[in-house]
């Protein structure tokens, strides 16, 4: 497969919109890497200039140190695979898959051998025989993979494959793709708005918003190390729970102050919080991380608003402080609406947020 690396890459819409402003990325050679980010932040513009089908305004593209910046589409070595699976609908499996192999003028036998092989590995070799129409939607998607894979390019570019699947049937095609992926250790670049999706797909997840890349890493350290409170916003289900707290230092010791709480933090924290002393900053805590527990254990008791129950687990919905907070509980819990009940956070767990910047402290 190859390397990928995108330098200074800026794209323009007119002179007033800036769809993709001056990203940086180094792909390796066999790495899964999900774009990701909300509708507009420029992941799809950004996956249409590596397959060439937008202009660049500036910025160079290589491809193995190869400048494929100005290359037309068919001479980047690269296959993309579309949201609408875009498999032609008069043409048998066989015949798609077979198509651009081709126009390759390869001979008959080295294409029915590639067809043959690659529908085995997407699984619809038995398939190879019907038209598109007579496939489910996860089946016609299986084709565009297996057509992709037949030309073995040197980089896979993914624009939102699976989100015209219903729920189900796209969690079974996130673990083929990944069992795909780790049979052809294929370099992919894969676009989706599905946070879940990213988590279980990707090498390395690339956030994106405005048209930037606001944090580059492995699902474990956008989940745990948020670079800033987007992506800790962004980044799980629920989303993380944000409080306004002041940072004390009182008899020795720090304290994240609240009106409906105050916690001392331990030394490690306390260092990273030092320059934040009788300032307001906001702190971060995921909905699994606020532990329920009993009064003597506590930072606080909170009236359940709301519960949500999930089946492996229940959401509470309760309030610290006038803002609304959701915490994770375990199905049995048998917390109501209307009731009290004590809590306290993960320590070790807490995100901190600078109160101006929004970055991490």
């Amino acid at each position: 497969m190859a390397n990928l690396r995108l330098s200074n890459i800026t794209k323009k819409f007119g002179k007033n919109v800036l769809a993709v402003n001056n990203i940086n990325l180094e792909v390796h050679d066999g790495e899964f890497i999900v774009l990701l980010g909300p509708s507009g932040c420029g992941k799809t513009t950004a996956l249409r200039l590596l397959a060439g089908l937008e202009e660049i305004t500036s910025g160079n593209i290589f491809i193995d140190k190869k400048d494929v910046t100005y290359l037309a589409p068919r001479k980047r070595e690269v296959s993309m695979i579309f949201q609408s699976y875009a498999v032609w609908p008069h043409m048998k499996v066989y015949d798609n898959i077979a198509y651009p192999l081709r126009l390759k003028k390869m001979s008959q036998d080295q294409i029915d051998q590639i067809v043959k092989e690659v529908a085995e590995m997407a699984d619809i070799k038995k398939y190879l025989d019907r038209y598109p129409n007579q496939l489910s939607g996860g089946q016609r998607q299986r084709v565009a993979v297996a057509r992709a894979i037949a030309v073995k390019p040197k980089i896979f570019l993914m624009d939102e494959p699976l989100s015209n699947l219903d729920a189900k049937l796209r969690v079974s095609m996130r673990t083929e793709l990944k069992t795909i992926h780790e049979k052809t250790n294929a370099t992919t670049i894969f676009v989706t708005h599905d946070q879940a999706e990213a988590m279980s797909l990707a090498d390395r997840i690339v956030i994106m918003k405005d048209g930037e890349i606001v944090q580059i890493g492995t699902p474990e350290e956008v989940y745990n190390e948020c670079a800033n409170m987007f992506v800790a916003d962004f980044i799980g289900t629920p989303p993380t729970n944000f409080i306004e707290v002041e940072v004390i230092f009182k008899d020795d010791n720090y304290f994240l102050k609240n009106p409906d709480f105050s916690m001392k933090v331990n030394s490690e924290i306390a260092s990273r919080l030092n320059a934040y002393k009788g300032q307001k900053i906001i702190i971060g805590i995921r909905p699994e991380n606020i532990i329920i527990t009993d009064k003597e254990n506590s930072i606080m008791s909170v009236e359940c608003l709301l519960t949500e129950p999930q089946g492996s687990h229940k959401i509470l919905i309760a309030r610290i402080n006038d803002e609304i907070v959701k915490i994770v509980a375990s199905a049995e819990n048998q917390i109501k609406p209307r009731e009290q009940f004590f809590i306290t956070f993960k320590l070790e767990k807490i995100l901190f947020f600078d109160y101006n910047t929004q970055l991490k402290i």
